[in-house]
């Protein structure tokens, strides 16, 4: 049986090179730098057992009710305060996992400012919500997957009180997707004629740093009701 023998150039890169003598053993090639990366553009805002890289509302202390439970970040009782991401993010996509009590309120809120206003003055909510149970459901725009007193989602896709939703935010080039479940439930586009005049007609029309700012802080609302987050992972777009 004749040997099959690889011939090498010169001139040829060492990269190319440990490729052809790969493929020649019958080995898998290793995978391009490229594919490696986009691996890793995913990051974790949330380890899963500290609370590293959150902070109080304007940067003050995590109150004592936010607790790392079982891989959970929970909100044990009400009065703690919402708590902020360490960093900013302009376009994002924002991926997450959230179960609330039974009739109970939470939010997500982003591309908060970082100013010593309360979050939800500056910043745009995706609500939290057990539907079906909360006592205050005024319209559709406040229920689950909504940019809250907004725009109200096309499907009720929220799961029942004490069951893990999947919940997923892009914001790219001013277009905004809030996703339930696997499910795109609402769609916008920041600052357009519509925008402007559902903003008028919202509790936020009397704040003019609403939605104002092109990058910002997540937050996570205390609304007084216990609520749970985990494989919370963003990457910047």
């Amino acid at each position: 049986m004749m040997k099959k023998f690889t011939v090498i150039k010169p001139g040829t890169s060492l990269l190319a090179v440990a490729a052809m003598l790969l493929a020649a053993s019958g080995c898998e090639q290793v995978p391009e730098k490229t594919d490696v990366k986009a691996d890793h553009q995913w990051r974790y805002l949330f380890d899963g057992e500290t609370l590293h890289g959150w902070t109080g509302a304007n940067g003050s202390q995590v109150g004592e009710a936010w607790q790392v439970i079982n891989g959970n970040l929970v909100l044990t009782d009400g009065g703690a305060g919402d708590i902020v991401t360490a960093d900013q993010f302009a376009d994002f996509e924002l991926e997450l996992e959230w179960k609330i009590s039974e009739g109970g309120n939470s939010g997500i809120i982003y591309r908060v400012a970082g100013d010593n206003a309360p979050v939800w003055m500056s910043g745009m909510e995706y609500q939290v919500l057990d539907n079906s149970a909360f006592p205050n459901l005024e319209k559709l725009s406040h229920s689950a997957g909504s940019v809250f007193d907004m725009y109200a989602p096309n499907e009720d896709e929220v799961k029942p009180a004490g069951e893990f939703n999947k919940t997923r935010i892009r914001v790219e080039d001013g277009k905004v997707e809030h996703w339930l479940n696997g499910n795109m439930v609402v769609s916008y586009e920041l600052w357009s004629e519509d925008w402007d005049t559902r903003l008028a007609n919202s509790k936020f029309s009397s704040y003019p740093e609403f939605a104002r700012s092109e990058s910002g802080f997540i937050a996570l609302q205390d609304h007084g009701d216990k609520v749970w987050y985990r494989n919370i992972r963003i990457r910047e777009l």
